[in-house]
């Protein structure tokens, strides 16, 4: 048993080593962003840079989860290497919409983009596929959709009030107030429809195009005035259609490739010149779940083994090993939610954990409770799968097989930096780091970062001491996987991706967390963490000598071949940025500021993230 043991965990390290240093080091072509990990809200975002400068087209899959054409076509073009331009690619945008395969278990997420309460669970998602399409040069919303689209009646299933295999948009010309742009949408969207019916042999299942007319008060169709596809038009200025192949087309891989079809003729209209994706619908297999038992070294459990844990002890699900990487989640029945991925759970009575490719479940394992006083964790089979034991002769663990969880917490963390911003105050505070600068946090006060802000939790002061069993617990956040006494002392939270958004306090404009000094259950006092987005204010431009402060989302001329001097940048609420990095046309250039770039030919984007995350843009457009 032991050695066994001991090997699945040594298998489930390397693995993850591997998994962890692909991830930590991306191409330099395309980069992977995740908000809400581990959550049924996650979402994976990936940007894909061609070699050479171009549009930029937005895919956005899965926004309603009954929907599958859509979600696994845009889930094709993850992978792609491109020539010129660039993609935004969002597969799966509704998560938990796809796990549960609901049009929408919050609501249609598709109606949220013009109002969206405070406290909507989809308003964090919504936001981030705003400040996407502000990137891009075109948008594009995959759907699957009721029956046939025709122009006349047909029949009940083909007729104008359907939406099947056809491409929408909302009005046949549009001019933007602002920029004065006129996109000629209806005839771009019948140039794709022709595109895509010379690949489709069949005359039911050809395309059409289905303006909604949206912008008249006389239309049918005015809920679609709450779209992400009405939005990115009106708000932004970007031309932006729904893609919908039929829910009655006979096979998924229909849909998929139909799809393909109508994406790649827009590409080729914008010219983002790509390399064909390949359908890939192979039932998912489960190959191990990845276990971490009381924060010790992981196990690699096989489908249909069973877990032996004591009762109280934490199991937390740390990878899906499976033959696809993306859409999986795994659920720990009858806890937590449904996904469970890296959520340490106390487990008190046996229990299955689910694996799922989207909503198919693929997998599973059982854990079940040992006798009082027995080690754990164990799995109940003695022997490893052929796959493991073909390798097992060439394999020498050299790792212990267990690691110490418990972590000797004192009052203070010796090691912190000597800078400080200012002086110590008097009462009682919480002494902090932000991204290496030392804060002092008053009881009762509010201290803001940026989302993605490293803050290292170092001491807690007061004028009487501090009764033995004190703690520093900041709610939302797990400094330590299965420790149970919530002394978070010592440890870094990363705002923009450890904080668990169910315990952010309500009624606040931003997410905002209780910091507390704490004895068992008595709170003796408390402060409060604010995490608010990046939002560009102003890039601070010096072009042909004069100084051009530009806000958020201008456009502004620059001559082409001129030289541009990025000054400096600035966010609302004067926050700093967090691992600055900035774009020109999908681009990256040097975080330094200031430096120089040179205007291309075409309309280009400069875009300032923060963390990972895009805080806002402006546009450079060439002039002669």
């Amino acid at each position: 048993m032991g050695r066994v043991w001991l090997f699945l965990a040594v298998l489930g390290i390397l693995f993850l080593t591997a998994t962890w240093a692909t991830a930590a080091n991306p191409a330099s072509d395309r980069q992977h962003i995740v908000y809400f990990e581990g959550t049924a809200q996650e979402l994976e975002i990936y940007k894909i840079y061609g070699r050479q400068e171009g549009p930029t087209i937005m895919i956005l899959g899965g926004i309603q989860g009954d929907e599958p054409g859509g979600f696994l076509s845009a889930d094709l073009y993850v992978d792609l290497s491109l020539q010129r331009g660039n993609l935004i690619v969002v597969p799966r945008a509704n998560f938990r919409s796809i796990i549960t395969f609901d049009r929408g278990p919050e609501g249609d997420m598709n109606r949220k983009f013009d109002q969206i309460k405070e406290f909507d669970p989809d308003r964090g998602t919504v936001e981030i596929i705003k400040n996407l399409m502000a990137e891009s040069d075109l948008f594009l919303n995959l759907h699957d959709g009721s029956g046939f689209f025709r122009p006349v009646w047909e029949s009940d299933m083909a007729n104008p009030s359907r939406y099947g295999q056809c491409i929408i948009a909302d009005t046949e010309v549009y001019t933007h107030p602002d920029s004065g742009r006129v996109l000629h949408l209806g005839q771009e969207a019948r140039k794709v429809v022709d595109m895509i019916n010379k690949h489709i042999p069949e005359e039911k299942y050809k395309f059409h195009f289905s303006n909604h007319d949206t912008l008249s008060p006389s239309s049918s169709h005015l809920e679609q005035r709450k779209s992400a596809s009405y939005y990115a038009l009106t708000k932004l200025g970007i031309p932006a259609y729904g893609l919908e192949t039929s829910k009655q087309l006979p096979s998924l891989e229909m849909k998929v490739r139909q799809h393909n079809l109508a994406i790649n003729a827009f590409m080729e209209i914008y010219g983002v010149i790509p390399e064909q994706p390949r359908v890939n619908l192979a039932p998912p297999t489960l190959h191990y779940l990845v276990i971490s038992v009381n924060g010790e070294l992981p196990v690699a459990v096989t489908d249909g083994q069973t877990l032996l844990v004591a009762p109280g002890d934490t199991v937390e699900v740390i990878h899906v090993g499976a033959n696809y990487d993306r859409g999986l989640s795994a659920d720990i029945q009858g806890l937590g939610s449904l996904n469970d991925i890296r959520m340490p759970l106390a487990i008190t009575k046996p229990t299955t954990v689910i694996a799922r490719r989207d909503n198919i479940a693929f997998g599973q394992i059982r854990v079940e409770l040992l006798p009082p006083g027995s080690p754990s964790p164990q799995l109940q089979k003695t022997e490893a799968p052929l796959a493991v034991q073909a390798e097992a002769g060439s394999l020498q663990p050299t790792v212990p097989a267990s690691l110490p969880s418990n972590v000797p917490l004192t009052n203070s963390v010796p090691d912190a930096p000597a800078i400080e911003a200012a002086p110590a105050p008097q009462g009682r505070y919480f002494v902090l780091e932000v991204d290496g600068q030392r804060v002092f946090l008053k009881e009762g006060g509010k201290l803001t970062v940026t989302k993605g802000a490293k803050v290292r939790l170092l001491d807690m002061k007061s004028p009487q001491p501090l009764p033995s069993g004190t703690v520093m617990n900041l709610k939302g956040f797990i400094g330590r996987p299965g420790d149970t006494t919530g002394n978070d002392l010592g440890t870094s939270a990363e705002t923009g991706r450890d904080m668990l958004p169910r315990f952010a306090l309500p009624g606040t404009k931003f997410p905002t967390y209780q910091l507390g000094a704490e004895d068992g259950s008595n709170l003796i006092f408390k402060a409060y963490l604010e995490i608010q987005e990046p939002v560009l204010k102003s890039v601070t431009l010096e072009i042909d000598g004069q100084t051009k402060v530009l806000a958020l989302g201008r456009r502004y001329p620059v001559k082409t071949g001129s030289p541009v001097l990025v000054k400096s940048v600035s966010l609302e609420g004067d926050l700093p940025l967090v691992k600055p990095r900035f774009t020109l046309g999908g681009r990256v250039f040097p975080p330094n500021l200031p430096q120089t770039v040179t205007m291309p030919a075409i309309a280009v984007s400069l875009a300032v993230f923060s963390e990972g995350d895009l805080a806002g843009k402006v546009v450079l457009v060439p002039s002669s």
